[in-house]
C-alpha cells in the first residue's frame, strides 16, 4: 500500500465520521483557545500596567495550568469514548487485511489530522477572542485601554506543545490497545459493557486527604500574601479531592447500600443503585 492512500484515508475517515469526532473536536478547540488566551494574559504588557496586574497576572498563569491539568484529565479520557465507537472499524480493516502496524499507522494519521484542526482553531480562536476578553477584564479593573494587538508566540507555542503531549498520550492509549486486541474483541469493542468498578481504597484516601487539606487552607489561611501563595495549592487539592472520592467514594457508598439486601433488594432500589455504579466513572470525570 502507498502511503497516501494512508493520508487520504485517514482524511476520509474523519470526514465520514465527523458526528462522533465533531463534540471530541470541539472540546478541544475550546481547552486550546482558553489556555492560550490565559497564557497571554498572563505575560502581556498591557495587564502589567493595571493597577495589581501583577497580582493578575500571577492569577492568570496559575488559571493557565489548571485549564491544562484540566485538559489533560478531560481529553484523555473523553477519546476513549471515540475509540470505542471506531474499535469495530478498526476490526474490521484487520479482518480484511490490514496488519496492526497499518492500523496504527492509520491511527497515528487521523490523530495527526485531528491535533492539527485543533491547534490552528484553538490558537486562531483565542486570537480573534483575546482583545473582547482584554477589554472586559480592563473595563472591570477600570483600566484606560490603549490602542494595541498582542501576540504571544512563546505561549503559542508552549501550547502547541502541551497539546502535542497530550495528543500523543492519546495516540499511544489507542495503539496500545489495538496492539493488545484480538479482532474479534475490536469487531465486538462498541458492544463490549462497562465492568462493574471495583471499590478503590487508595483513592478514597486520597479523595479524603485531598478534600480535606484544600478546604481547611481556605477557611484557617487569613493573611493576604499566605492566600495569595496558597491559592493554587488550595484548587489543585480540592480538584483532585472532588475526582477521586467523587469516583471511589461514591462507588463504595452504593456498595454499602447493594449489600443491605433488604434496601438493594426492592425495584426503585435495585435499578437505581446497579445503574449509578456503573455510571460513576464517567460522571466523575465530567464533574
Amino acid at each position: 500500500m502507498s502511503k497516501s492512500f494512508f493520508f487520504k484515508m485517514a482524511a476520509e475517515n474523519i470526514r465520514k465520521n465527523r458526528q462522533t469526532y465533531l463534540p471530541f473536536l470541539l472540546t478541544c478547540i475550546g481547552s486550546c483557545a482558553m489556555y492560550n488566551i490565559l497564557g497571554t494574559l498572563a505575560v502581556s504588557k498591557n495587564v502589567e500596567g493595571m493597577y495589581g496586574g501583577a497580582f493578575l497576572q500571577t492569577l492568570m498563569e496559575m488559571g493557565k495550568w489548571i485549564v491544562g491539568i484540566f485538559s489533560v484529565i478531560f481529553l484523555f479520557y473523553s477519546n476513549s469514548f471515540l475509540l470505542k465507537r471506531r474499535k469495530k472499524e478498526f476490526g474490521l480493516y484487520h479482518v480484511l487485511g490490514m496488519e496492526k502496524r497499518h492500523i496504527g499507522w492509520l491511527l497515528f494519521l487521523e490523530t495527526f489530522y485531528t491535533a492539527l484542526i485543533c491547534l490552528v482553531l484553538g490558537i486562531g480562536t483565542s486570537i480573534l477572542l483575546y482583545k473582547g476578553i482584554f477589554l472586559l477584564l480592563a473595563r472591570l479593573m477600570g483600566f484606560q485601554v490603549t490602542l494595541g494587538f498582542e501576540v504571544s508566540f512563546s505561549i503559542m507555542g508552549e501550547t502547541a506543545l502541551l497539546y502535542g503531549i497530550i495528543f500523543l498520550l492519546i495516540y499511544g492509549n489507542g495503539l496500545r490497545q489495538i496492539q493488545t486486541s484480538e479482532p474479534i474483541e475490536l469487531l465486538k469493542g462498541d458492544q463490549t459493557g462497562e465492568r462493574e468498578p471495583k471499590t478503590r481504597w487508595l483513592l478514597v484516601l486520597v479523595g479524603v486527604l485531598s478534600l480535606g487539606c484544600g478546604y481547611y487552607l481556605a477557611v484557617t489561611l487569613t493573611s493576604p500574601l499566605e492566600v495569595f501563595m496558597m491559592f493554587f495549592v488550595a484548587v489543585i487539592l480540592v480538584m483532585i479531592g472532588t475526582y477521586c472520592l467523587f469516583m471511589a467514594g461514591s462507588i463504595f457508598a452504593l456498595k454499602v447500600l447493594k449489600r443491605n439486601k433488604g434496601y438493594y433488594y426492592k425495584p426503585r432500589h435495585f435499578t437505581a443503585i446497579s445503574g449509578m455504579i456503573y455510571r460513576m466513572k464517567q460522571n466523575a470525570a465530567g464533574l
